[in-house]
């Protein structure tokens, strides 16, 4: 018998002697006073990180991302080739418009747009 094996059975047997339910997780400790309830601690992190206000190019790139994770399709096919197409000048996530035309690049006010090999 293999030692994983063995940890599987001898879980089983405590959720049945406790009375426990099959979908409760078990973890192995040393700590047999104080055991950590790891689907807890989880929950708390999960909860902070929802709380936690962000702040600049980090904000500005999870809305990005939420705004891709939620989008359709089209609305995928737009903001990849908008990007790729402009050199990372331009975020558009209307395929309507983007999908007709070669996207141009628009650097930001003060700046001037060169290609690598110039």
């Amino acid at each position: 018998m293999q030692w994983y094996q063995r940890r599987v059975r001898e879980a089983v047997v405590s959720t049945q002697s406790t009375g426990g339910s099959a979908n409760q997780r078990n973890y192995p400790t040393s700590n047999r006073r104080n055991p950590v309830d790891w689907d807890k601690v989880e929950a708390e992190v999960v909860k902070e990180d929802a709380e936690d206000k962000k702040e600049g190019d980090q904000a500005m790139n999870e809305l990005f991302q939420k705004i891709y994770a939620d989008g359709n399709d089209d609305t995928r096919r737009a903001m990849i080739k908008s990007f790729q197409e402009s050199g990372g000048t331009v975020l558009s996530t209307n395929w309507d418009d983007i999908g007709k035309k070669q996207t141009e690049v628009k650097p930001p006010d003060g700046m001037e747009y060169k290609k690598w090999n110039e």
